[in-house]
């Protein structure tokens, strides 16, 4: 019979803060005071250590007596059983609260029985890893529960790192790799799948590590899977296995040790890892690979463990002589000698020590010693997590928290935690250092890579040659530039160095594009040349190289990203968080993320700053995933103008405010306008905004400020904050070029425009151009009761009766005179050329003036008003068809060029990666095919553009 949690507790710590011990015992009250001596002595223990068990206990002060009673194995089960049925609430709110009371509950069981000497340390860890199983299992139902998807079939998730190898930290995040099969969960289309299994592992996410009134259950880090920089949450298991055999490295071979399914389809997560298996455990290993093995240890070496053994502010994990290094010492050996011996193919730690020491590798004394060390620290680890329930690693600087932690894992004193752990940490670091160091270490994999000297260095051009570069020499006299200090980001010694640790691993990300290495190599130093400096990008490249790949595989396509990474470091940042990738935000979300931006800057400089560096990275995600192709050329639109219009909004209500502030209130209001791509939903990565400033006030109103101003210059000043504010370069650079080229009477006219001016202009004196140009007009903000009298004036204007043939002629010459002023750039520039996408908008819009008074007003966005036509029969079916397939493609090498080049493609300057991207916009497999089917296009919207509006021909004055 298992005996009670009560009867089990063989040790209890001293309580630091004797005070709070005190407390808790009184505010527990009868609970407590009802449980066993040595219960209550160890929740006092506990209490006066941990704040936050402290908290914790008190909070489940209810369920001490039947916690203490129960044998903890059945307590577990029972929490397990719970959060394993987290899904049978039927209300999403309520899911995620079942979830987080079972880690509440399993938190404080746990913590309990481990510090109480109920449970030792790995039966600790393996509690902690089968209640993250159970929550994941939960969470998926859930998830499930609200998707399309019938079961779990053919969707696995795999526990990678700690929690596969049922190592799980008292604190620690959970590493997750999801997989999905979309012939086995029932589709025939791949991206249908991957939509449904993307969906399911974002909400799986948010069910486990959103932050609630009662906690979370566990951070979720999905960073172990192929590619994560360029991949979704969910990966197909053919990609995967593709990944690995084409790309998988060593590390990756290390980090699938540990690895196993633990929820979902468990057979399809098996099967996976058995495919795996040739790549996990190679039976022959060349030199290179041993190499490489060897590389791994020794940068995780100088990366994270060099330097002297300390105390105060040591890290047990990845510091010298910590956690890290006993892992490492066993996965490193199992790499090499896993793939004959498959005894060595253990999950686990000590196991693992305990294989290689079985098969001679290692001696069974440092076998011994290093699973002591490891026990110690695993121990030590929990004591400092348990404090605060933080995922922290390193011992406090300050002496108070030191004696705390000290006190807690249950040493005599301080002084005897700090001989314990510092002798642990040399014996690791003792045998880490060793490890490796008496065997032959084979020159470099990637072979001699020297670019010193004046000439280059013949062997270095034979490695480059290897490695794929066609222009060896070129790369090699790039290279030399750099470390002769050639570049403002090379000129400091510092800089110099942090590069030439950079070089190795980036010629072998370079490498992977194959036969774009060239290419990919004169991106990177494009973005080289352009860095102010070099010190800060260089480490942060080199101590994030998980990111290289997305990196060059960005600028390799999109020239202009590479330039926006040189101006705005933040956005390399950007690809470490590994979320680029995924879905973009929802539409809607993006309002509420810029104001609260806004709301956290201290002042207006900081309003403006803050939006423009939200803004940015924003359209990074966006213009990376379009040019990479994971994001299509309408949705991209939509995008591109829903973060222009929160950037729009927030910063004309903070240049409200501020005008406020300093001239007071007015009794009027004033909206604005936008035009063109920004009214139409249709923005690129480049777009500028058409703007349209209108207000209404009385003729004589008057600001109530101290500096009180007419009504005419109080809205002038304040268009002129606002376009300031969307315009201006502050230290985060620029936000948007403002044209307001469309307003009455364009440059000549008034920056606030009266609405009865606007009103009178539209009526009297307004061209056909300029009612054209209202077709796309939307207004943006503020919310007021101006902004619907607007659109009913833009809606009447639109409406008003004109003669057909008159707009046509009218039209047809502006068309002519913008082809004067700007003459197309070849065929790629779809904008402009005969044929293209300005063709196709104006036979909306001359549509629009022709029949609004009639119908009314059709969609702003093009694609969505040639349907509006064909239905109303405005076009003929065949016409409208035409048309939409012309737009599609245009609309998609707009939008492609402009997120590669911030301009027009042109293919003779063009490099091959992006030359075949563009290509596959246009849905052909070569630039030659392309370019016809864009000419085609082109020819037939000309002849559509004569038969519905009429002859291109300038009108006589």
């Amino acid at each position: 019979m298992m005996k009670s949690l009560a009867d089990m507790i063989a040790v209890a710590p001293d309580a630091f803060d004797r005070d709070a011990a005190a407390r808790f015992a009184e505010e527990a009250g009868t609970e407590f005071s009802a449980l066993p001596e040595a219960a209550r002595d160890l929740l006092c223990g506990v209490a006066g250590c941990s704040p936050y068990l402290r908290r914790l206990a008190l909070k489940r002060k209810d369920d001490l007596p039947a916690l203490f009673e129960t044998p903890p194995e059945e307590t577990l089960a029972r929490v397990v059983k719970q959060a394993q049925n987290a899904s049978e609430a039927e209300i999403h709110d309520d899911q995620i609260k079942a979830l987080r009371l079972a880690k509440q509950e399993a938190a404080l069981l746990i913590a309990l029985s481990d510090i109480g000497g109920a449970w030792g340390v790995l039966q600790t860890t393996r509690a902690l890893s089968e209640f993250a199983d159970a929550a994941i299992e939960g969470a998926l139902a859930a998830a499930l529960g609200r998707s399309p998807l019938e079961s779990t079939e053919g969707l696995v998730i795999l526990a990678m790192g700690k929690h596969g190898a049922f190592e799980l930290n008292y604190s620690s995040d959970v590493d997750l790799v999801v997989l999905f099969d979309p012939e086995r969960m029932g589709f025939d289309e791949r991206h249908i799948a991957q939509k449904h299994a993307v969906a399911v592992t974002r909400d799986v996410i948010n069910l486990m590590q959103t932050q609630t009134a009662d906690g979370y259950v566990f951070r979720t880090d999905l960073r172990l899977r192929p590619d994560p920089g360029v991949t979704a949450l969910a990966v197909t298991v053919s990609a995967a296995e593709a990944y690995y055999e084409a790309y998988g490295q060593n590390w990756e071979r290390m980090a699938f040790i540990k690895a196993r399914p633990c929820a979902g389809d468990i057979a399809l997560g098996e099967q996976f890892l058995k495919t795996l298996r040739p790549f996990i455990w190679r039976k022959y290993l060349d030199f290179a690979a041993i190499e490489d093995v060897h590389a791994v240890k020794r940068q995780m070496h100088s990366a994270k463990g060099g330097g002297e053994i300390a105390f105060e502010g040591h890290d047990i994990k990845v510091g010298r002589g910590g956690i890290r290094e006993v892992e490492f010492y066993a996965q490193t050996q199992q790499l090499i000698l896993g793939g004959k011996n498959e005894k060595l193919r253990q999950r686990e730690t000590l196991p693992a020590l305990a294989a290689l020491a079985d098969a001679g590798a290692i001696e069974p004394e440092d076998r011994d010693v290093l699973s002591e060390a490891y026990l110690y620290l695993r121990h030590v680890e929990h004591r400092l997590q348990m404090v605060n329930d933080e995922q922290t690693h390193r011992v406090p600087m300050i002496a108070e928290d030191i004696d705390r932690v000290a006190i807690f894992t249950g040493a005599k004193n301080t002084d005897g935690f700090r001989a314990k752990l510092l002798s642990t940490l040399e014996a690791v670091g003792a045998r880490y250092d060793g490890l490796f160091e008496t065997e032959d270490v084979p020159e470099s994999r990637l072979g001699p890579l020297v670019f010193t000297g004046v000439e280059p260095h013949p062997a270095t051009l034979k490695t480059l040659e290897k490695l794929g570069f066609k222009r060896a020499p070129e790369v090699s006299a790039a290279i030399m530039r750099w470390h002769k200090g050639g570049l403002r980001a090379t000129r400091t010694e510092r800089s110099r160095a942090l590069l030439t640790k950079l070089i190795p691993p980036l010629l072998e990300a370079l490498s992977k594009a194959g036969d774009a290495a060239d290419e990919a190599f004169f991106a990177f130093e494009d973005f080289v040349a352009r860095l102010p400096a070099g010190v800060q990008v260089f480490s942060l490249l080199l101590n994030n190289l998980e990111i290289f790949d997305a990196l060059i595989r960005i600028m390799t396509i999109s020239p202009y990203l590479g330039r926006e990474f040189s101006k705005h470091l933040n956005l390399v940042e950007r690809l470490l968080d590994n979320r680029w990738s995924e879905p973009p935000p929802e539409i809607e979300t993006y309002e509420p993320a810029c104001c609260e931006v806004v709301a956290r800057a201290p002042d207006y400089e900081g309003a403006l700053n803050a939006v423009r560096r939200w803004a940015s990275e924003q359209q990074f995600q966006i213009t990376a995933q379009l040019a990479v192709g994971m994001l299509g050329a309408y949705e991209a639109g939509r995008h591109f103008t829903a973060i222009a219009d929160a950037s729009i909004r927030a910063l004309i209500d903070a240049a409200l405010e501020e005008m406020r502030m300093q001239h007071g209130d007015i009794d009027g209001e004033f909206v604005v306008v936008g035009l063109g791509r920004l009214g139409a939903g249709e923005m690129t990565a480049t777009s500028d905004i058409d703007l349209m400033f209108i207000y209404d006030a009385p003729s004589d109103a008057q600001s109530d400020g101290a500096r009180s101003l007419g009504a005419v210059e109080y809205f002038t000043r304040l268009v002129r904050r606002c376009v300031t504010a969307l315009s201006a370069a502050t230290e985060e650079g620029a936000l948007y070029e403002v044209d307001m080229q469309l307003r009455p009477s364009g440059k000549a006219g008034p920056a606030a425009v009266s609405l009865a001016a606007f009103r009178r202009y539209y009526v009297e004196e307004a061209w056909t151009w300029e009612a054209m140009a209202l077709v796309k007009a939307r207004v943006i903000g503020p919310e007021c009761a101006l902004a619907k009298t607007v659109e009913d004036e833009i809606a009447a204007i639109l409406a008003r009766p004109r003669d057909r043939a008159e707009i046509g002629a009218d039209a047809a010459a502006m068309r002519v005179r913008l082809d004067e002023a700007k003459r197309p750039q070849g065929a790629w520039d779809v904008k402009n050329i005969v044929g293209g996408l300005t063709d196709i908008a104006f036979i909306c819009q001359v549509l629009t003036l022709a029949g609004a008074k009639e119908r009314g007003r059709p969609p702003r966005a093009v694609a969505e008003a040639l349907a509006w036509f064909a239905n109303g029969g405005e076009l003929a079916q065949e016409d409208a068809e035409k048309l939409m397939a012309a737009h599609d493609v245009f609309e998609a090498v707009l939008q492609g060029s402009r997120a590669a080049l911030g301009g027009v493609f042109l293919p003779d300057k063009a490099g091959e990666a992006l030359s075949a991207r563009m290509a596959s916009v246009c849905g052909e497999a070569s630039i030659v095919n392309a370019e016809r089917k864009l000419l085609h296009l082109a020819a037939q919207t000309s002849d559509l553009f004569t038969m519905i509006v009429g002859e291109r021909r300038a009108r006589s004055a």
